[in-house]
């Protein structure tokens, strides 16, 4: 059976394209790691990439963290500006554990963050959010939906 490791890249943007300074991995820890030409320092946390279900909408990504003081500020920070978030998934060689392939890389927009006494959790949005599980959309026209009930009232069932 192969062996595998993953490691996961996270670098936080300005909406305008700049650099914000925040940029973390979750697999060296205790030291900065290069890779893509950003410098990556170690931090704590947990990914869970988004999927498309087959109505073609968005199942929303997750990304954790341990609550700390300085991390709220930044992730308040982030969520109010609207930073956007790229996310790079490798693979790792196994003995050197040095990066030999991107698996995904994802691209989210921070819209706003949940925390309690332990954890804290990123809302993340990407384009495919804001995907209608019934695309192309269709507008209620008597041709569809035939006379309204003279109720006013419609259900949908």
């Amino acid at each position: 059976m192969a062996e595998i490791a993953i490691g996961t890249y996270l670098h936080f943007r300005l909406r305008s394209g700049g650099d914000t300074g925040y940029a973390f991995q979750n697999f060296h820890a205790n030291e900065a790691r290069l890779y893509g030409g950003v410098s990556y320092v170690y931090a704590g946390f947990g990914f869970s990439g988004s999927t498309v279900d087959l109505q073609g909408s968005n199942i929303r990504a997750s990304l954790a963290f341990a609550v700390s003081p300085l991390l709220l500020n930044f992730i308040q920070e982030a969520a109010d500006q609207q930073w956007v978030l790229r996310i790079r998934t490798v693979w790792l060689d196994p003995d050197t554990f040095d990066e030999t392939a991107t698996f995904s890389e994802e691209v989210y927009q921070v819209v706003g963050f949940q925390h309690d006494g332990s954890r804290l959790s990123l809302d993340l949005s990407s384009p495919l959010d804001a995907v209608s599980g019934q695309a192309p959309k269709r507008v209620l026209t008597q041709y569809l939906v035939g006379s309204l009930p003279s109720t006013g009232q419609i259900s949908f069932k």
